[in-house]
């Protein structure tokens, strides 16, 4: 079982251009990090669970909806009376977006320790986390304490997803991420999410450094470039696959995702035998979870494949 705890909104997502006023137009998606990634990892086979705080008005009800459809569980999720936090994307001409959050009392950054469990389930064996929700208090601390109390039981996974514009101190910043990946078992980073952390640094110093910190394994996007894997003992690299891009919303957290929905199917679900996993094995998890996000950015917005489509658009890359 994966368990996706943190944010949860509305995107608002530009409108197709005949739909455009003078000041834009913008249609509503559900979406959020770890969210994306529940779905993801649902749609890929997985049993998927999502963990945070959503808005009970007609948005939330949306939000719910998604997971419900899905087959995501929605048991460790609690509503609130709070509004859905928004975030207005705007895309360039390559379909790459940028973000403005909407934050304020929103339902999903109101978690507290109050809300968690006294225990996860005893199925479960991957926590994914990171994101905007390890920014915005008191969801930020009540998961950090989550992933205290998990992390020598399940495998924590993390995602930074660095938004700049809501973080205004680099440093201070640097130094929670740093501890957060003392936590983990794994960490996935874009390319720019590591530029924006450590400057024009080499990648290859940046996860042996990351590697030092704790993680067993290091997942590395790069955009058109491909994706990287690495433990102590191997790494792989693989080019991206070609796909006409409708946008790239969503397709981090479907790599994300389906990482650990391979992993999970694999039984790699310890520090030990994440820290074993040879060459081929990171290269077959590499093609698996690089196949999931470039179908998902064939569609709009974040709508990951589904296991069948996944194995259908590219045989052998299945689980």
């Amino acid at each position: 079982m994966i368990i996706c705890c943190g944010e949860n909104l509305i995107d608002m997502v530009p409108a197709e251009a005949g739909e455009k006023t003078p000041y834009g137009s913008f249609r509503v998606a559900p979406g959020g990090c770890p969210y994306n990634s529940a779905i993801a990892a649902a749609r890929l086979g997985a049993d998927a669970r999502f963990l945070g705080a959503m808005a009970s008005d007609f948005l939330g009800d949306k939000l719910f909806a998604r997971l419900a459809e899905n087959k995501v569980g929605t048991d460790l999720l609690v509503r609130s009376d709070r509004p859905v936090l928004l975030a207005f994307v705007e895309k360039n001409a390559a379909g790459e977006a940028r973000y403005a959050f909407y934050a304020e009392g929103a339902a999903d950054r109101s978690l507290s320790w109050a809300d968690i469990p006294p225990a996860l389930p005893p199925e479960a064996r991957f926590l994914l986390a990171g994101s905007i929700s390890i920014i915005m208090e008191p969801e930020a601390s009540t998961i950090i304490r989550l992933v205290e109390r998990e992390k020598n039981r399940l495998i924590v996974s993390f995602d930074p997803n660095i938004r700049p514009s809501l973080i205004p101190d680099r440093e201070a910043y640097l130094k929670k991420f740093e501890a957060f990946c003392g936590a983990c078992g794994i960490v996935k980073a874009s390319d720019s999410d590591l530029e924006w952390l450590y400057g024009p640094v080499p990648e290859d110093e940046i996860v042996s450094h990351i590697l030092e910190l704790g993680p067993e394994l290091v997942f590395v996007t790069r955009g058109e470039a491909g994706s990287a894997a690495f433990t102590r003992k191997a790494k792989a690299s693989l080019p991206a696959f070609k796909v006409s891009v409708a946008d790239t919303i969503g397709a981090g957290d479907t790599f994300h995702a389906a990482v650990l929905a391979a992993l999970d199917r694999r039984g790699a679900d310890s520090r030990e035998k994440l820290a074993g996993l040879s060459h081929a094995e990171l290269e077959a998890l590499l093609r698996f979870a690089a196949a999931a996000a470039a179908l998902n950015c064939t569609k709009e917005g974040a709508n990951p494949p589904t296991l069948a489509e996944l194995e259908r658009a590219y045989p052998g890359c299945g689980l």
